[in-house]
């Protein structure tokens, strides 16, 4: 992802968003002094604010910032030009100058939602999260429409504690546009934050499949599948992520990591299959492997290894449950049904109670269908 587009990546191992120029950048400055105090905004300064934008859009931040130096000229108190000259200085990391900036746009229009915006990301990237919150929300309570401002309340809220909140905003953000991949992987950091990863991964799948250019979706499953121990996943989101940016440091880390994953897994499938060889009526042996296999999708050797242990012991309850769920991803609703079955009348431990539920309302499904 550019650093032009508007959206804030989430780094999941920090749970801090890096500080871009992306999630401050808002073009279309055309007719921008109607709102200047005391001035009228020219036909230069309009134009010149304009410039201005493309250029910061382009990353030529030099001449973004003489454009906003001539719009200034023409208009000393248009809004807009002094919170672009703002976000200029966040690109160029000095964000001291660019609060400045923002201050400046502020004190000439304070119903200015963008500089408001901007100034809140400031605060958030100094931790100052009551000044940032509160500023992300002045700035929705003038325009609630304002998706930027509605994905940084969120995430300041999150990072406040106050993780209800924060996923009643994502929710909005996510109902106003459905698309608004930075909501969805807002929903996927916060599901993270609590350590409840399936729920992260359907966010993060959910993400890809709205935005398949935006590597952060990519690169938080990958994380994500790494903490479920899919690593042969993990590796293929994190490689991914890496097509679509190469220079993303952090999925390159992750990769390495990934890999380790996939090389320690191969050893304990091997460990396994050489246990097996040696004690092949063992139906535990069979079992590990199994739940190894279906970590990594393997399911046909997931179903087989299952098999093999019930086959072995008919009251291993557990495998008939594990094959029923792997059967169900396979799409093959018969044999499913009939390893429910025969788990539902063979489980008696009221701990199993939660697959014997799952079961239940499955075999429901898939005979009415």
């Amino acid at each position: 992802m550019s650093k032009q587009t508007e959206s804030l990546p989430y780094r999941p191992w920090s749970l801090r968003p890096t500080v871009w120029l992306t999630g401050l950048l808002v073009i279309g400055m055309a007719g921008s002094c109607s709102y200047c105090i005391d001035n009228v905004g020219s036909p230069k300064s309009i134009e010149n604010t304009t410039f201005c934008a493309e250029y910061l859009a382009q990353g030529k931040l030099d001449s973004a910032e003489a454009r906003c130096r001539l719009a200034i000229e023409f208009c000393p108190k248009c809004a807009e030009p002094w919170n672009h000259l703002g976000m200029i200085e966040i690109a160029r990391g000095h964000v001291d100058r660019a609060e400045e900036h923002f201050k400046r746009s502020l004190s000439f229009r304070n119903d200015f939602p963008e500089a408001l915006n901007n100034l809140g990301f400031v605060h958030l990237d100094r931790r100052n999260y009551e000044q940032a919150c509160d500023l992300f929300k002045q700035a929705l309570e003038i325009d609630p429409g304002y998706q930027i401002a509605r994905r940084n309340f969120a995430t300041c809220l999150m990072y406040t504690g106050e993780p209800e909140r924060a996923r009643a905003e994502y929710l909005k953000c996510v109902e106003l546009d459905p698309d608004f991949c930075d909501c969805k992987l807002g929903l996927g950091a916060l599901a993270l934050a609590t350590e409840d990863f399936k729920e992260a991964r359907i966010h993060f799948e959910g993400t890809i499949k709205s935005c398949p250019q935006v590597p952060e979706g990519y690169f938080n499953l990958c994380w994500t599948e790494f903490q479920l121990g899919r690593c042969a996943s993990a590796v293929d989101a994190c490689t991914q992520a890496l097509v679509l940016n190469p220079d993303y440091i952090e999925a390159r880390k992750n990769l390495t990591e990934a890999y380790e994953c996939l090389a320690l897994q191969d050893g304990a499938i091997k460990t396994l299959i050489d246990d097996l060889r040696n004690n092949p009526g063992d139906p535990e042996l069979h079992f590990k492997l199994g739940a190894i296999y279906e970590d990594e999708q393997l399911w046909d050797r997931a179903v087989n290894e299952f098999q093999n242990a019930y086959k072995l012991d008919p009251n291993y309850v557990m495998a008939y449950f594990r094959a029923a769920r792997v059967l169900d991803r396979m799409l093959r609703a018969e044999e499913t049904i009939a390893h429910c079955q025969r788990f539902i009348d063979l489980v008696r431990d009221p701990k199993y109670d939660r697959q014997k539920n799952w079961c239940i309302d499955r075999v429901k499904e898939l005979q009415f269908r």
